[in-house]
């Protein structure tokens, strides 16, 4: 009886540890949309790991943008994740044009509805986590094993990797990684800027490289339930969730995420997108919507709640 009251007590503990934000989800005519989880990594200089003077302030960079936009797909035969580009600019509201990092300024809502109305994505859950939040999850798994292609640096966010190879990274640096616009490659003995658009990709493809090892570190360490239990509170007290969305549900996420890791049936894919050049714009492409087709995401067939 007292092991019972125990485990109901701690369920209570972990079930209020998340923080709540009200969103109206949307609806599709789409039968094949399945579940949709919408993670969404912001910029906001409110609470930043280490020191402050690595990011800028809240008043030199004001507000908060959507730094990674993830759609996770739970299934039967594994988990998928698309990663789309934070600079990607649909048409969200009316022919009005926004690039999807900036739909998050107004708020979580207002991410949700751009997505539904510009990609025809109908988010069914929602997660934000912050630069400290992120830096406290990578840190609680003891850092994630990273394969680095060459040396690469980066001023505005602190990255510095001197070799290339195996790294184990910590929260901070594994944000540094992510968050990486302006890198420098090592060539020859030369550091060399990449251009914007090629920085660009290059984040892209930090973002998978970063959520892949998170993902398998999480799955080591869930065969153990002391772990477990440790990691299920730390990740619980660093995100904030939809108000609908329970605690079951985020251990139903947890369980699929887990099981396909182990089996090898997670899937990450960048959204393929329209040629870049230096500027921050980046449009559709064919090859993008017909991506999002195959998940059941197709123009018009998502409808924000009121509308």
């Amino acid at each position: 009886m007292t092991a019972c009251l125990a485990v109901g007590a701690d369920a209570a503990v972990l079930a209020h540890r998340p923080a709540r934000v009200d969103i109206a989800m949307p609806s599709t005519s789409s039968a094949a949309a399945g579940e949709t989880w919408l993670i969404l990594g912001t910029d906001s200089r409110t609470t930043v790991p280490g020191e402050q003077s690595r990011y800028g302030t809240a008043q030199e960079v004001e507000g908060s943008r959507a730094d990674v936009i993830a759609l996770v797909r739970p299934s039967d035969s594994g988990v998928t994740i698309i990663n789309l580009p934070r600079d990607l600019t649909i048409n969200s509201r009316g022919m009005e044009l926004d690039r999807l990092a900036t739909t998050y300024v107004p708020g979580p809502q207002n991410t949700v509805n751009a997505l539904c109305t510009g990609l025809g994505v109908p988010t069914t859950h929602l997660i934000t986590i912050d630069m400290a939040q992120f830096a406290d999850i990578i840190d609680s798994l003891g850092g994630i094993d990273v394969d680095v292609p060459e040396p690469v640096r980066d001023a505005y966010t602190g990255l510095n990797i001197t070799s290339a190879g195996p790294h184990r990274l910590t929260g901070i640096d594994a944000l540094a990684l992510v968050r990486s616009r302006h890198p420098e490659i090592l060539n020859n003995g030369t550091w060399v800027s990449m251009s914007e658009a090629d920085g660009a990709r290059r984040r892209s493809e930090s973002t998978a490289t970063v959520m892949r090892a998170a993902l398998s570190a999480i799955s080591q360490r869930s065969s153990n339930p002391l772990e477990l239990h440790r990691l299920a509170h730390t990740i619980a007290g660093n995100i904030t969730l939809d108000s609908d969305t329970g605690l079951s549900d985020l251990a139903a996420l947890g369980r699929s995420a887990s099981k396909s890791e182990k089996t090898g049936s997670t899937t990450l894919v960048d959204l393929p997108t329209g040629p870049r050049d230096d500027s921050i714009i980046v449009s559709p492409s064919q090859e993008s919507r017909d991506l999002l087709a195959r998940h059941g995401y197709t123009p018009k067939s998502c409808h924000p709640t009121g509308s």
